[in-house]
């Protein structure tokens, strides 16, 4: 049966961050980690592969898909430029000009914009879609790039990994801790 990717994970983490969770400087040992799980998978056959696009994981897992020749398609909760308030903005580097990019990048017919209300239970319904999208494509692999730890609300790369796990899915897990030692 053909993989269906979903990736899931942590923003890179804002300035004012207390308990560091994705710090800017693992952006590089992140995309490495991405790629290579992207490169094991690549030879089985991969039918699509689907996230969302906030800064940190979810632009560097459609970076390093697009790199392989993987087309991706971008899930958002809200238009774009309220996604770019709410998950792109305010953190170091060049991540609104990536966002951007990315978005005029993807062909209509692989961005989906959910419409909903922005507050925090439209990151759990986008989590939701993601899933059932991937699950029309074959059986789901998801990529998780997640500190193990409850997130900071509903919506989050945890939702994700706990959404997934139950409907019997097994995520492959990068843990930003272990990238540290790497």
């Amino acid at each position: 049966m053909p993989i269906a990717l979903v990736f899931t994970g942590h923003m890179t983490d804002l300035p004012d961050r207390k308990e560091p969770r994705f710090p800017p400087a693992l952006e590089g040992a992140a995309r490495t980690a991405i790629g290579a799980e992207l490169d094991r998978l690549k030879a089985g056959g991969i039918s699509g592969s689907f996230a969302s696009a906030a800064r940190g994981g979810d632009i560097l897992f459609h970076e390093e898909c697009r790199k392989r020749g993987i087309a991706t398609t971008v899930v958002l909760p809200f238009a774009p430029d309220e996604f770019a308030t709410a998950s792109i903005e305010g953190a170091d580097g060049d991540w609104p000009r990536r966002f951007q990019r990315l978005w005029d990048e993807t062909p209509a017919e692989r961005r989906l914009v959910l419409n909903l209300p922005v507050n925090d239970d439209a990151f759990a319904i986008c989590n939701t879609r993601l899933l059932e999208l991937a699950r029309r494509q074959g059986s789901i692999h998801l990529i998780a790039l997640w500190d193990g730890k409850g997130g900071d609300g509903p919506g989050g790369t945890g939702d994700m990994v706990n959404q997934a796990a139950g409907s019997g899915d097994h995520p492959h897990i990068i843990a930003p801790q272990d990238l540290l030692r790497s």
